[in-house]
């Protein structure tokens, strides 16, 4: 075990103040669960697009989508602009 991990064990060990404990265990999830969450993201690669989704992407660019609403214009169909 560390020096530090002792010191730090020998502090805990003697406090009596339960919110103290409290927030020492609350920030030790806090770094276990952001250790966690950077470790996923490290996992994750990027795949190329197939061929259909190039093509998409593609005639939406070049074709627009004609189909598409703008949002202004669907907050006043609804009459949530009033």
């Amino acid at each position: 075990m560390s020096p530090l991990a002792k010191k730090v064990i020998e502090v805990l060990k003697n406090e009596n103040d339960e919110v103290v404990l409290a927030e020492v265990l609350d920030f030790y999830e806090y770094l276990k669960q952001k250790k966690r969450n950077t470790n996923i993201w490290e996992n994750i690669s990027e795949d190329e697009a197939t061929e259909d989704e190039v093509n998409i992407i593609n005639n939406y660019i070049k074709e627009g989508n004609k189909e598409s609403v703008s949002l202004d214009s669907l907050v006043k169909d609804l009459g949530l602009d009033e």
